[in-house]
């Protein structure tokens, strides 16, 4: 970051502090960096998101399709064997049981199982429609309402269908640019001061627990507070050029629960040189706005774990001061100095054991292609349901 990009975070940083003490606003910060709670309540960090299709993109327990020609017990339905013929010959037990209709040939277990990964995919809606298949990290989620493992896989081939609820492209939009963060506070719009109708969006405890309705919860980020940004904040993918995901922004931007969508030119704004970042180039993120603070005009902090803890940093009290959390601005990408498989090593470090939070860890990596404060254009539009019902915030309009 230089001096200027320096000199702007810790001024937003200022003013961020200088009005939770007076006003129900909240946080954020300029750059790459984070947001915060106000001392008056009203402040926080932000985004809800909805369940992960399984851990990192499982879909069954891999592969394996049981052991080697089994079948299992008579009439088991077995395990479909390694070559999906539910048996040494087809029969995996008696007659009509186990052979080629469940968990052989078929397709390793049409009613519900079929084995443990059926004959070998485990992936796109095989391995058991029950599980790791449509249930979880299968064709009907990882895509518009899940999320499909974080890289886009456990669901169809890029975590849902190609091309599924992409938004025309943006013909006369405003000039932007992206930050991150993730600073564990709770949202400027999980407060009702702050949301002109519906309901705020929720907060949840220590541990990851939903706190529902209990939207006077004080902000973590304060002297006292329990409630902290959910996991389901996380972005998460849609289609190999589409992902969803939530957001700070400021002045006229600023409206909690208003969607924009955001289209990536291929350049960044990293002190003013506008590097290519061909990653990104051409793809489409659509983000509500659940959040506010010291951030540019034009500019969206976007929620993505590892992204930096900000100002107020609520992470070191939810996770543990021994908990590696990045450069305080910038997050891992900024500590590894652009280094990928550093920034992979410390998201399995940190998260390895929050699924949700490795997911959209891993998206960054992934989908994003670790992107810094990315340029694009951007315009309001109408919100998808994926997004309203993971936040819990209608549409602001």
């Amino acid at each position: 970051m230089s001096q200027k990009s320096l000199l702007a975070c810790l001024g937003c940083s200022l003013f961020w502090l200088a009005a939770s003490c007076s006003t129900p606003s909240t946080d954020t910060t300029t750059g790459s960096g984070g947001k915060g709670g106000s001392a008056t309540g009203e402040g926080g960090n932000r985004g809800s998101g909805g369940q992960t299709g399984g851990s990192i993109g499982s879909g069954g327990s891999g592969q394996t399709g049981g052991s080697v020609g089994s079948g299992g017990a008579l009439g088991s339905g077995g395990r479909g064997g390694t070559t999906a013929t539910g048996g040494t010959s087809g029969s995996g037990g008696t007659i009509g049981s186990g052979g080629s209709g469940t968990g052989g040939t078929s397709s390793g277990g049409t009613t519900g199982r079929g084995g443990t990964g059926g004959s070998g995919t485990g992936g796109n809606g095989t391995g058991g429609n029950a599980t790791g298949g449509s249930g979880t990290g299968g064709t009907n989620s990882g895509g518009t309402t899940g999320r499909g493992g974080t890289t886009g896989t456990g669901g169809n081939s890029t975590g849902g269908s190609p091309g599924a609820n992409q938004p025309p492209p943006i013909t006369n939009g405003m000039s932007g640019w992206a930050s991150r963060y993730w600073d564990c506070c709770k949202p400027a719009c999980g407060w009702k001061a702050n949301v002109s109708h519906g309901n705020p969006m929720m907060s949840c405890d220590m541990s990851n627990n939903s706190l529902g309705g209990n939207y006077d919860a004080k902000n973590s980020c304060e002297n006292g507070g329990t409630a902290f940004m959910c996991w389901s904040g996380s972005p998460w993918q849609v289609s190999s050029t589409l992902s969803y995901g939530f957001a700070a922004a400021s002045g006229g931007n600023y409206a909690c629960g208003r969607c924009y969508q955001i289209q990536f030119t291929g350049t960044n704004n990293t002190n003013g040189d506008h590097k290519g970042v061909p990653a990104l180039s051409g793809k489409t993120m659509i983000v509500q706005v659940i959040n506010n603070g010291g951030v540019q005009s034009n500019q969206f902090d976007i929620l993505i774990p590892g992204g930096g803890v900000g100002a107020l940093n609520g992470c070191s009290k939810q996770w543990g001061s021994g908990t590696d959390l990045g450069t305080q601005y910038g997050g891992y990408l900024a500590e590894c100095n652009g280094d990928s498989s550093c920034v992979q090593q410390k998201c399995q470090a940190a998260f390895g054991n929050r699924p949700q939070l490795l997911s959209g860890c891993m998206w960054f990596l992934d989908w994003y292609g670790g992107s810094n404060n990315p340029d694009f254009t951007y315009q309001k539009i109408a919100c998808p349901s994926a997004l309203t019902q993971a936040s819990g915030l209608a549409d602001g309009g």
